[in-house]
């Protein structure tokens, strides 16, 4: 049972202007059947999304039920206003504002909440990444009122300090964790989170060389070897670890980006076998699949 525990369907891993192009509805319904089929054929039929703020994660969301994939989505992200994350949702101010926007949220039955805690890996200093955006009272109430609400709390964040937050707050899955340390590693695995590396974005970047990225592959593969270590020590210091590709940022396409993942992972030292079984046992802690989602998934690798 193969499952994508991170993607994003409003991006197309080329240029962002291609999914902000599209305007109607009836534009936006013919991208999402066109990806939902991509992963449908690379049999994969679960994924997690991160949300974005023009509504095409919702409406996957709807149309996957139709084909017969589960389809996770927060909807839209919260993010701290000057922050990163405009990208994936609604910007806030303070925990007056968490608390109106995150009613309006849960009005709208997200599956999970999504809060970027910092901003993205800087390319061009090594071990350089944006600020943390929240405070550690404002990450921990975020993360209690998700759990009141019986929803887990997915939290981006790249940094030991920004990561340490994170596992003192109790999230449920940690997104990327670029630069953590040993200290973070045994955190993550003594609460049970979840860590979602998504080596992809870099990797494909280095084993491609892109044209793009030409003056800045040194850093990108410094840190890219960098979080390979990382990963490989998670894995046997016992850290809970899900497959999750980002499809959707640049270089990562949807459907394939989760075999890529998997190929980073294996070059890290891991056997294909181990790597396919994490993707599956603790992606479906991520997504909180229940049983019967996992019965009608069966059901439905089984037409295929």
């Amino acid at each position: 049972m193969l499952i994508d525990s991170h993607i994003h369907i409003a991006l197309d891993g080329i240029d962002i202007k291609n999914t902000k192009a599209l305007g109607s509805l009836e534009e936006k319904e013919a991208w999402i059947r066109k990806i939902l089929k991509h992963y449908k054929e690379k049999k994969i039929f679960m994924m997690r999304d991160g949300g974005d703020l023009c509504g095409l994660s919702s409406m996957a969301r709807e149309i996957a039920k139709e084909v017969g994939i589960i389809y996770k989505t927060p909807l839209y992200a919260l993010y701290k206003k000057g922050h990163y994350g405009a990208l994936l949702g609604k910007a806030i101010m303070d925990l007056v504002d968490f608390r109106i926007e995150f009613q309006k949220l849960v009005a709208l039955k997200p599956d999970h909440l999504k809060v970027p805690l910092t901003g993205l890996v800087c390319f061009d200093q090594y071990g350089k990444i944006g600020p943390i955006a929240f405070t550690k009272k404002e990450l921990a109430y975020m993360t209690a009122a998700a759990h009141d609400q019986g929803l887990a709390i997915m939290v981006h964040a790249n940094g030991a300090e920004a990561v340490q937050m994170a596992i003192e707050a109790g999230v449920d899955t940690l997104e990327h964790g670029y630069f953590m340390t040993e200290r973070e590693l045994q955190g993550l695995a003594e609460k049970d989170i979840v860590w979602v590396p998504t080596l992809a974005p870099l990797g494909n970047l280095v084993e491609k060389r892109d044209e793009r990225f030409l003056k800045e592959i040194p850093i990108i593969e410094k840190t890219y070897r960098q979080h390979q270590e990382l990963f490989y020590r998670a894995v046997d210091i016992g850290v809970r670890i899900a497959v999750g590709s980002d499809a959707g940022a640049y270089g990562v396409l949807h459907g394939s980006g989760f075999f890529d993942e998997i190929s980073h992972m294996v070059k890290a030292g891991l056997s294909e076998k181990t790597v396919y079984e994490m993707a599956c046992e603790n992606g479906i802690k991520a997504l909180q699949i229940k049983a019967e989602e996992i019965q009608s998934i069966e059901n439905e690798v089984s037409k295929t």
